[in-house]
């Protein structure tokens, strides 16, 4: 953008009115122009309404600084001046531009009013941003907020608005700020909800579902096969057919379809794998359980979770860990065999009967087999090292690092036993890597031993 030349206020909106006319009358006049010519009338109108956004926002901050919706006869809002003399404003759009306004008045969001008035982001890039700098602020060294502001603003200017909102979630997870990403996958799961539902038409229901990110991938992975377009083949009674359903109806039908066959299933084991969800992380971050890993495919492509999520969905789910080199070539593309057959599933029912977690009875069948010993770590899909646990405690347990194993009674019976001191599980792996049993290393507990009649022998490399 090239520098405004040097005109008084009043020249300004003389020139903003010849503007105005020559947009009026541009329809009537795109029969003269060639293709180059139209392209490069759109390029100026984009131009322009940047800066005239830009603009519009420059004089509000100017008039909030003045004061002028107080002194104005009546007094007004902000909200209530900038509707009252914008016409697209009158109706809609007057509390964002106010907001932006509001906030490009401190002294701390110089950057972010150098970015709205040169016409380099939108007033909706910059609420998101505000938004975004708000939540993470607290956790930013000081000296750092410029610099984050930049970012924000050089992302808004060149991406859309999903982008720019996972900014946060990027520096959190990369720069593992405390902790503060696990901690947001924490509270989040406290907010998930599923209401009763309403009827909004006879015979047809609403329902609010809010879930975490983790769920929503699972949910999208499970659904997500059935949903697609299921065209009717050509057959003797005539041609092929499109499925002319809208996309919302197919993704309810999936999801119902789900819930069939899993009612269907009652208290059998699954005798399929569960829905594949694929999730490239690096090697490096896998190992030591630090940054994140993105998700890939489907509706939910680009997501983060975080390193720990990676490695208990590795547990019980057909997740395929696409684990890349420092260079991002994949040099392992996980496999599905980890997982435990329905026959050991069903075995596992026998013995544990419900959730091990010390004080939980859910049902086995709302469980899942978890490894004992990671299977990231080198443990093996063998029922000695394996234990039934709900969802809930399921996440408790790899986020604690708990650590089990399985105990022999004098009766020959088999039962899962738990330290729950936080980190018991990298104290249980310092011990086999230095050629211990890691039965031994949690409350005295005893090694693992073999279950009778498995045919899969526990071992360490």
């Amino acid at each position: 953008m090239t520098p405004a030349p040097q005109l008084t206020y009043a020249q300004c909106v003389n020139r903003l009115r010849a503007a105005q006319e020559a947009a009026k009358a541009l329809p009537g006049v795109l029969f003269q122009a060639t293709g180059a010519e139209l392209a490069g009338g759109l390029e100026v109108l984009g131009e322009l309404s940047a800066v005239a956004e830009g603009a519009e926002a420059a004089i509000v901050i100017d008039a909030f600084e003045r004061g002028e919706p107080a002194a104005s006869d009546p007094p007004m809002t902000g909200k209530e001046w900038v509707g009252a003399h914008h016409r697209r404003y009158a109706l809609a759009g007057a509390t964002r531009v106010a907001t932006v306004a509001q906030a490009c008045r401190d002294s701390r969001h110089h950057v972010l009013k150098q970015a709205v008035i040169s016409g380099r982001v939108s007033i909706a890039t910059a609420l998101i941003a505000l938004k975004e700098m708000r939540l993470l602020s607290p956790h930013l060294h000081p000296d750092a907020l410029d610099t984050v502001w930049d970012a924000y603003m050089t992302l808004g200017e060149r991406c859309d608005a999903r982008t720019v909102r996972r900014l946060r979630e990027e520096l959190l997870a990369r720069h593992r700020l405390d902790g503060d990403f696990e901690d947001t996958e924490d509270r989040a799961r406290n907010g998930q909800s599923l209401s009763l539902g309403k009827e909004i038409a006879p015979g047809l229901w609403e329902f609010a579902l809010r879930l975490t990110r983790e769920n929503r991938a699972a949910l999208e992975a499970a659904i997500g096969p059935g949903s697609a377009p299921s065209p009717s083949p050509a057959d003797d009674h005539g041609p092929a057919e499109p499925d002319t359903r809208p996309h919302d109806q197919r993704r309810a039908e999936a999801l119902v379809a789900v819930i069939a066959r899993a009612h269907k299933a009652g208290n059998s084991s699954w005798s399929s794998t569960k829905a594949q969800i694929f999730v490239g992380i690096s090697l490096e971050d896998l190992q030591r359980r630090a940054g994140a890993g993105t998700l890939l495919g489907g509706l939910s492509t680009g997501d983060l979770v975080t390193a720990e999520t990676v490695r208990r969905w590795a547990c019980d789910a057909t997740i395929i860990p696409a684990v890349l080199n420092t260079c991002g070539e994949v040099v392992d593309l996980g496999r599905a065999e980890r997982l435990f057959t329905p026959a050991q599933i069903k075995r596992l029912w026998l013995r544990d009967r419900h959730c091990t977690y010390p004080g939980c009875d859910a049902p086995a069948s709302w469980c899942d087999a978890h490894h004992l010993i990671h299977w990231l770590d080198d443990g093996t899909t063998d029922l000695t090292n394996a234990a039934l646990l709900c969802q809930r405690h399921h996440t408790v347990v790899h986020a604690q690092r708990y650590h089990g194993w399985v105990e022999i009674d004098e009766h020959g019976r088999q039962r899962v036993v738990w330290d729950r001191t936080s980190g018991a599980y990298d104290t249980a792996l310092t011990t086999l890597a230095s050629g211990g049993r890691a039965g031994s290393t949690a409350a005295g507990g005893p090694p693992h031993r073999r279950a009778s009649g498995d045919d899969t022998s526990h071992h360490r490399p």
